[in-house]
């Protein structure tokens, strides 16, 4: 993917990053509602842009909730009319599921990969849109293990054969373009560059979990930034995730 450093363009690769990077942009978080196979899922942002799953409601309008302690769950819950039950119900489903027999180590595992969310800088320097999301996707498409969903699994007519309606694994990227600090190699005074920065939320039902990872570096090495936080994505899921998941 090439990106367009902007009035950066003068900076030399001698320039190195330094470790505290200076936000452009605050957060002052809130929530983000993600649509899935007709039903909804609700996640909280924090200050940071990371996302943890509060609550979701399937196409049938049935509601799971993960994080009783949050005040959309509650009023979700309270909406609803439920609360202990539907706990209890889940977490009888989830020792079932735990009895189940696990996805052995050569196993697919079926990953969402979400359209990354880019900030305004980074929309500004995406020379043709969709390269992003491209980029991202190409790390993860030869993998022997993970196998990514298509968005649109019945544009052909039918679906592909032994894909899962639901995915094991959903990933959310982010992709910004922030201002960092670094030392100039030549001079050692400090020195101002853009950096580009990928960060994901990867998230699984059975067993629920929630993970982040987030790479960064310079904006004309973003090709390898980008490879570094794909492996960081992959091991999440074939080692912290893929070991846990149950078989199809």
């Amino acid at each position: 993917m090439a990106v367009k450093p902007r009035r950066f363009s003068r900076m030399t690769s001698s320039v190195c990053l330094a470790v505290v990077v200076f936000m452009m942009v605050a957060c002052s978080g809130g929530y983000y509602t993600a649509t899935v196979n007709g039903g909804k899922k609700v996640y909280r942002v924090d200050e940071q842009g990371a996302k943890t799953l509060v609550y979701e409601t399937d196409q049938d309008g049935n509601t799971i909730i993960h994080d009783a302690d949050d005040p959309r769950a509650q009023q979700q819950a309270a909406a609803q009319g439920i609360g202990e039950p539907l706990s209890a119900k889940r977490a009888d489903r989830l020792e079932q599921l735990s009895r189940a027999l696990k996805r052995q180590p050569n196993d697919p595992i079926y990953v969402s990969l979400a359209q990354p969310v880019l900030d305004t800088q980074m929309e500004k320097a995406e020379r043709s849109k969709g390269v992003v999301a491209e980029q991202i996707r190409s790390e993860f498409e030869a993998d022997p293990i993970i196998k990514l969903i298509e968005e649109n699994r019945s544009r052909s007519g039918l679906l592909k054969p032994h894909v899962p309606a639901s995915p094991d694994v959903e990933v959310l990227p982010k992709v910004s373009l922030k201002e960092a600090y670094g030392v100039d190699r030549k001079t050692g005074k400090p020195s101002k560059v853009l950096a580009v920065v990928f960060e994901a939320t990867i998230t699984t039902q059975v067993p629920p979990a929630t993970y982040n990872v987030s790479e960064s570096g310079h904006v004309l090495k973003n090709l390898e930034v980008s490879k570094r936080f794909a492996k960081q994505v992959r091991q999440v899921i074939l080692e912290k995730i893929g070991p846990n998941i149950p078989a199809h």
